[in-house]
C-alpha cells in the first residue's frame, strides 16, 4: 500500500473519532467546547471534508431529533465512502435518539401546559367601564377654546416671562385639520402644487401661478428621464437659483420633509458631489 494512502486513511479515521467526541459534547450541551474542538479539527482536515464536518455539526445542533436525523441522512446519501464514515461517526446511538425524542416530547407537553394555564388566567366577561361614557365635546366649544388659547399665548405675562422654551403637548386642532402635502412643493415659490401640476407632462417643478408668470422651471434633459435624474435636476435648479449656500440648504430641507426614502438617497448622492 502507498504510504500516502495509509497516512490519509489514518487521518480520516482520526477525524471520524474526533467528530464522534464532538458529537458527544454537543449531546451533553457543551457547545462552546465542541466548537473549539471543531475549529482545531478543521485546521488538520482535508479541505474536501471541512464543509461536510461543518454541516454535520450544524445538524447535531438542531433542536429536534427528527430534524437532526433527517439532515444527517441527507449528508450521508450525498457523501462518498470516506464522508459517510464521518457522518456515521457523529450519528447518535439508538438509545440517545430515543432519549432526545422523549426530552423533546416532554418539553412540548410542558409548553402546552403553560400555554393552557396562561389562557385560563386571562380575564373573561369582565366589566371594563365603571361609569357612563362622557359625551363628545361640541366642535364649536373646542374651536372657542383654541382661539382663546392662541389669544393669550400671544400676550406674555411680564411676571412669567423667561428665556425657557414653552412646552405645550396639547393637540392643535387647526394644524391637525390640515392634510399632509402631496408630492414635492413648487420649486420656485414653495407652495403645494395641484394634482394637475404633478403629472408627468409638467416636469418643470412649478405650480400653475409660477408657470403663468413666466418663472423658469427645471430643465430635465430627456423625455424619459428617471426619477433620480429629475431629482438631480431639481437640486441643480435649487443650487443655481439660491443666493447663498444657506438658502440652498434651507430649500433642500423644505423638500426633504416630503420626500420618500428613495428620493432622499438621490438627494444625498447629489449633495456628496457638491464642493460646499
Amino acid at each position: 500500500m502507498n504510504p500516502t494512502d495509509t497516512t490519509t486513511t489514518n487521518t480520516k479515521a482520526a477525524a471520524a473519532a474526533e467528530l464522534g467526541e464532538i458529537a458527544e459534547m454537543i449531546e451533553r450541551g457543551a457547545l462552546r467546547g465542541a466548537r473549539a474542538r471543531l475549529a482545531r479539527l478543521l485546521d488538520t482536515t482535508d479541505p474536501s471534508a471541512r464543509l461536510l464536518l461543518v454541516r454535520c455539526v450544524e445538524a447535531l445542533e438542531a433542536e429536534h431529533p427528527t430534524t437532526m436525523l433527517a439532515r444527517l441522512r441527507g449528508e450521508w446519501r450525498q457523501a462518498d465512502d470516506d464522508g459517510r464514515a464521518l457522518v456515521e461517526a457523529c450519528a447518535p446511538s439508538a438509545e440517545r435518539r430515543a432519549e432526545k425524542t422523549r426530552d423533546a416530547e416532554r418539553i412540548a407537553r410542558s409548553n402546552r401546559a403553560k400555554d393552557q394555564a396562561h389562557a385560563a388566567r386571562k380575564p373573561r366577561d369582565l366589566t371594563s367601564r365603571r361609569s357612563a361614557p362622557r359625551g363628545r365635546r361640541d366642535p364649536r366649544a373646542v374651536e372657542r377654546d383654541s382661539v382663546a388659547r392662541r389669544y393669550f399665548a400671544d400676550r406674555i405675562d411680564p411676571v412669567e416671562d423667561s428665556n425657557e422654551p414653552q412646552h405645550d403637548d396639547r393637540l392643535d386642532y387647526d394644524l391637525a385639520a390640515v392634510p399632509p402635502m402631496r408630492g414635492l412643493p413648487c420649486v420656485a415659490c414653495g407652495v403645494e402644487r395641484s394634482t394637475a401640476d404633478q403629472r408627468r407632462v409638467n416636469r418643470d417643478g412649478l405650480c400653475q401661478d409660477c408657470r403663468e408668470d413666466g418663472t423658469p422651471g427645471i430643465a430635465v434633459p430627456d423625455a424619459d428621464a428617471t426619477r433620480q435624474v429629475m431629482l438631480t435636476a431639481r437640486c441643480d435648479y435649487i443650487a443655481a437659483t439660491s443666493t447663498s449656500p444657506a438658502e440652498r440648504d434651507a430649500r433642500l430641507r423644505r423638500d426633504w420633509r416630503f420626500m420618500t426614502k428613495a428620493d432622499k438617497f438621490a438627494v444625498i448622492a447629489w449633495r456628496d458631489t457638491q464642493s460646499t
